[in-house]
């Protein structure tokens, strides 16, 4: 047979009974701090925003221009620097030739020793002629090239005479290093027409 204890006090029940009445309400507090603790929204993370410094506009990157480049001025054609030139120089009536040079050439300026072949008035005009210029040195059968005309020009200010010599006045058969430029090829009068660039009596 058991032994018990002494008879428990009134207010030891007393005691007792608050403390079992306060057990479930203990209970229901934490559950419901632990239920709030869980459905809590998370902070949200610290974050540091930078304000961006304020930039220079930058320029953007010019390619260098290159230093404006100078025509180059064209060579004057010859019959040392030009086989076209020595070729039409001395061909014999050959007018395909005449025509083609003129249409590849046509502003070029050619340099060429001539001889003047024919000497006409241009028109009603008293001191303009055209004047017709073959290659070489001679006007006979001889001759070679096509028949180069000068047209409609003044002696003295078109012809732009130089040299050492120039003459009062020139003719049929004066001799002259001539240096002109292409205008065209006039097929239906066979003349292959110069503009003077300049003219040297030799």
């Amino acid at each position: 047979m058991s032994k018990q204890g002494p008879p428990l006090t009134k207010e030891q029940k007393v005691g007792f009974g608050v403390a079992a009445g306060l057990l479930p309400i203990l209970a229901i507090i934490i559950t419901i701090g632990a239920i709030n603790e869980r459905n809590a929204p998370t902070p949200p993370a610290a974050t540091t925003t930078e304000t961006p410094a304020a930039q220079e506009p930058v320029e953007a990157a010019s390619s260098p221009t290159p230093a404006s480049a100078e025509p180059k001025a064209e060579a004057v054609l010859t019959v040392e620097n030009n086989k076209d030139l020595a070729a039409l120089l001395a061909a014999v009536e050959d007018y395909d030739l005449f025509q083609e040079f003129a249409v590849k050439y046509e502003g070029r300026t050619i340099k060429f020793d001539g001889i003047i072949g024919a000497m006409n008035h241009h028109g009603d005009y008293k001191t303009r002629y055209d004047i017709l210029v073959l290659a070489g040195d001679s006007t006979g059968a001889g001759a070679t090239g096509p028949n180069f005309q000068f047209r409609d020009v003044n002696i003295t200010s078109d012809l732009r005479l130089t040299g050492s010599n120039i003459p009062d006045t020139i003719g049929v058969g004066q001799k002259l290093r001539i240096t002109a430029e292409v205008e065209r090829y006039a097929g239906n009068q066979v003349l292959f027409l110069l503009d003077p660039v300049s003219t040297e009596v030799r």
